[in-house]
């Protein structure tokens, strides 16, 4: 008897497991085949693979500090480009001879180019300023949660429709955004951002 405990319980929990992996999957086809006003287009889906991984406020937290840094490191790189490139305009205006015709139709223009790269320089900085307060605004949601709080579940799917189109079955892999109790399709992941049904 205590040899069979063990087996049973493993079996009823691989059970569960199936119907909850079975659940999920009816929740990603039944969102992809049906549009925000509930019209079902029956596109053959048929779900090849699903791995299931819980996304806490920690999972949050480092994705917002990524995000928003790589926004920052892009906006430090173009200041620095802009002043670099204001620097070495502003010095060849003073290697040049205001006397000269030539020379001083080269300072005209650098000066236009110096007045272009102050524009860009700012516009720049106003980025860098947004990116900073972005990010504050952002991670300061977290603030006082618990970091293994789960907030949502990721689906990574891989699964094949028929496209009527090209008359054809496809192949593709999403990630989907469903509930803590992993019962309903939040959104699709796309280019970084949760998409809703339209």
């Amino acid at each position: 008897m205590k040899k069979v405990l063990p087996f049973l319980l493993f079996t009823i929990m691989a059970c569960n497991s199936q119907q909850n992996t079975d659940a999920q999957k009816e929740a990603i086809i039944n969102f992809l085949q049906e549009d925000a006003k509930g019209v079902k287009t029956d596109l053959k889906i048929e779900v090849s693979e699903l791995e299931i991984t819980d996304v806490t406020v920690a999972d949050s937290i480092n994705f917002l500090k990524n995000k928003y840094q790589t926004e920052i490191d892009k906006a430090q790189k173009s200041i620095n480009n802009f002043k670099s490139n204001i620097h070495s305009t502003e010095k060849d205006n003073d290697s040049l001879d205001n006397s000269n015709m030539d020379d001083l139709a080269r300072i005209s223009a650098n000066n236009s180019l110096i007045q272009l790269y102050r524009r860009g320089l700012e516009k720049s900085k106003a980025k860098l300023e947004e990116a900073e307060k972005q990010k504050s605004l952002s991670l300061n949601k977290y603030q006082d949660r618990d970091k293994n709080e789960l907030l949502v579940k990721k689906a990574e799917t891989t699964f094949s429709f028929f496209n009527p189109r090209l008359q054809t079955r496809q192949e593709r892999t999403d990630d989907f955004v469903l509930s803590k109790d992993g019962t309903e399709v939040l959104g699709i992941i796309e280019n970084g951002k949760v998409r809703r049904k339209m």
